[in-house]
């Protein structure tokens, strides 16, 4: 069996394999891996320290939307 490429979140190959909206903790977690490659090495304790509605958080959140339910939403 081969492994999973760390280049793709485990949450999108189980949504596309499986033909399933994601879940909100898959969601999240994609979010969180998202905002985490495009800011950078910075402490877990960051996310969302800006408050919920930062634009960073926004923009990783859609990200996450749009990487796990495709564009037909």
């Amino acid at each position: 069996m081969h492994s999973i490429p760390t280049m793709i979140a485990p949450e999108a190959i189980a949504c596309i394999a499986e033909g399933r909206d994601p879940t909100p903790a898959e969601l999240e977690r994609l979010a969180r891996r998202i905002h985490g490659e495009l800011h950078g090495a910075k402490p877990a304790f960051a996310w969302g320290a800006a408050g919920a509605d930062s634009s960073a958080d926004l923009v990783s959140r859609r990200l996450a939307e749009a990487a796990l339910r495709g564009s037909s939403r």
